[in-house]
């Protein structure tokens, strides 16, 4: 019998959207639990570490977006065709995390030239070298994909960085 995902997620993109892309790419159904903020204080305490988002598997609740989207790829066959995609899959994920580090404090600055200022310098300083490397790897590969032949999860994570910006 296949599982029942139900995932956890504040009423935005953010975190959960990958996600929300892996199950979209493979035609699984999904609860899609969007949450107001307001209702946010009641479950905090019942999601683990107090965070989201959160996927509910059965009754197993896991946190953490990249644990959930590699738990996703990993079921649903998007990780690669052996260890060694996968661990460049691995590899793009963590990268991709290294650049939204620097991304995430455009989105929380709150005065609005420092904030145009700060994403100016990502698009000028940070980002092309990101680009450049995963470009590097998309030709070499020579498949249309970054890493194998075939859609894997991070296709959807690079997706969903880039619109970002």
């Amino acid at each position: 019998m296949a599982p029942s995902y139900t995932l956890h997620y504040f009423n935005s993109k953010g975190r959960a959207e990958v996600s929300r892309l892996i199950l979209a790419q493979v035609g699984v159904k999904y609860v899609d639990h969007r949450i107001e903020r307001e209702q946010w204080p009641e479950l905090k305490p019942k999601m683990p570490f107090g965070q989201l988002p959160v996927l509910d598997v059965d009754g197993v609740l896991i946190s953490q977006s990249h644990a959930i989207e590699r738990f996703l790829a990993k079921e649903h066959g998007l990780t690669g065709k052996n260890s060694l995609e996968s661990a460049q899959c691995d590899m793009v994920v963590d990268t991709l995390s290294d650049m939204m580090v620097v991304a995430v404090q455009i989105f929380l600055e709150q005065d609005p030239a420092k904030k145009e200022e700060l994403k100016q310098k990502f698009l000028k300083e940070v980002l092309p070298p990101f680009a450049k490397n995963f470009e590097k790897m998309l030709v070499k590969n020579g498949k249309g994909h970054i890493v194998g032949d075939q859609v894997c999860t991070i296709d959807e994570l690079i997706a969903c960085r880039w619109v970002l910006f």
